[in-house]
């Protein structure tokens, strides 16, 4: 491999030079050459952002004094990507990247009729999704039926809009319910709603494979978008859906809950506590994540500690 088609230099210029620059410097470090060397062995964009994914994680942990360790090998002959200690804490960490999105390069045209949807004193999430091109009346009528829609909409309903013509206009999704008094709109793509979440899932029961056993183990997703960290938290916690076996909120009809498909179902996968969501993006230099909690009682305190410290951060 020449000094020419080595990862970093395939790549940086997509990259924010300030972290292209720490990387390199990386290059003889004591803990992180070897995540140095696996950067720069990477030559399809694919590989490159998994690794990519880790150096991130590497250099928010130093920034905060941690001891890193890349690759640490476990009993079943697998590796923990990261383990990171400070002060006596100690966590296995296990990145995983949520790919296959594809960059949007046009721009959405927003119309301002959809100022009417805002204004609808319901409280939802509500996806939707238009086809570019649309007449001011053809606009008009879906927001209209969409408006109509929302209005007697139940969570998880979808609606499709069509004109006299039966011709497809967009949609409509009623996502999850909110704090706020009116509907919270989420732009979706116009060909389509896109929905990760299976593909978390599954990304979560590989990392749960990678598992340290009998120590604090943390998986971290991450996306190339921020609205990602919904599609990881239904995977994790359960896609919103209403709970008929469980009492509604005070003034409330029904009660909204989390369904049993999430990766922290009942007692399932006991041994995983901790689970985070943090952001990629290539121009973006701070880290900034979530962190979720199963059961703060069930996660050894210094280690809980250092994964709130390092990781609670919106």
């Amino acid at each position: 491999m020449t000094p020419q088609n080595k990862g970093l230099d395939i790549f940086a210029n997509d990259l924010n030079p300030t972290i292209v620059g720490t990387i390199r410097s990386w290059q003889g470090d004591q803990e992180l050459d070897p995540l140095y060397h696996r950067i720069q062995h990477r030559t399809t964009r694919r590989g490159f952002l998994d690794a990519f994914a880790e150096a991130i994680v590497a250099l928010h942990a130093r920034k905060h004094g941690c001891s890193i360790q890349v690759e640490v090998k476990t009993p079943s002959g697998k590796t923990c990507d990261l383990l990171l200690e400070k002060g006596g804490a100690k966590l296995f960490v296990h990145v995983k990247r949520l790919g296959g999105r594809q960059p949007v390069n046009k721009r959405i045209t927003i119309s301002s009729r959809l100022r009417v949807l805002e204004n609808i004193q319901r409280k939802w999430v509500v996806k939707i999704r238009w086809h570019q091109g649309l007449s001011d009346e053809q606009m008009q009528q879906f927001v209209t039926d969409v408006a109509a829609f929302i209005e007697t909409a139940k969570l998880g309903d979808e609606f499709v809009a069509r004109d006299v013509h039966q011709q497809e206009l967009g949609g409509a999704r009623i996502m999850a319910p909110h704090d706020g008094e009116r509907v919270s709109l989420v732009i979706g793509l116009p060909d389509g709603f896109q929905d990760d979440t299976v593909k978390a899932t599954k990304l979560l029961n590989r990392a749960h494979q990678q598992f340290m056993p009998k120590e604090v183990n943390l998986i971290l997703v991450c996306t190339s978008d921020v609205k990602g960290a919904d599609e990881v938290e239904s995977a994790l916690l359960g896609g919103h859906v209403e709970r008929w076996d469980a009492h509604p909120q005070k003034g409330k009809r029904v009660a909204h809950g989390r369904a049993d498909d999430g990766f922290w179902q009942s007692n399932q996968k006991t041994e995983s506590q901790l689970a985070g969501w943090f952001w990629v993006a290539p121009m973006h230099e701070e880290y900034q994540g979530k962190l979720w909690v199963r059961s703060h009682d069930a996660v050894e305190r210094s280690a809980l500690n250092l994964a709130q410290e390092l990781f609670s951060i919106e």
